[in-house]
């Protein structure tokens, strides 16, 4: 059979195989490689009144102000003793603000919520989803159980 000092290709093959598997990954992951992303929504994108089809309606204006109407979301509260517990608590025509923030991997842009619904302060961090055209927002009401999705009208 011989040695392998009378094969050098197979030192090479065996060297070769896992770098280009390492370049290929780091490629892949930094999207130099593969299919492009397709275009997520930009904040000038998302300004627009959204729909969840449960009787909330959210609009956002370009100012970083929106109205919320009937959004509903579960809000945890701390008892005295400083157990906690967690109950429904809804926005009925309440005047907030949102920030739109931009991140990479691209498939975590947030819409950020600051509003003051019903008790005290909040603040919400809520999904974008869709294209540049129909984009769409998810916002949870009972982490990690139940989402709704707000579809621009």
């Amino acid at each position: 059979m011989g040695s392998w000092r009378n094969k050098p290709w197979l030192l090479w093959a065996l060297l070769m195989v896992p770098a280009a598997a390492t370049i290929a990954g780091i490629g892949t992951y930094t999207r130099v490689l593969g299919p492009e992303d397709a275009p997520r929504p930009s904040r000038g994108d998302l300004v627009g009144r959204y729909e969840d089809g449960k009787g909330g309606v959210v609009t956002l204006k370009a100012d970083g102000r929106m109205v919320l109407s009937g959004v509903t979301y579960r809000a945890e509260v701390t008892k005295e003793d400083g157990s906690g517990y967690g109950f429904l608590r809804g926005c009925h025509d309440q005047d907030a603000s949102w920030a739109f923030t931009e991140s990479r991997p691209r498939w975590s842009h947030v819409v950020n919520v600051a509003t003051d619904c019903d008790v005290g302060a909040s603040w919400m961090q809520w999904d974008v989803i869709g294209t540049p055209s129909a984009p769409q927002i998810v916002y949870w009401v009972d982490v990690p159980f139940e989402h709704r999705v707000l579809t621009r009208r």
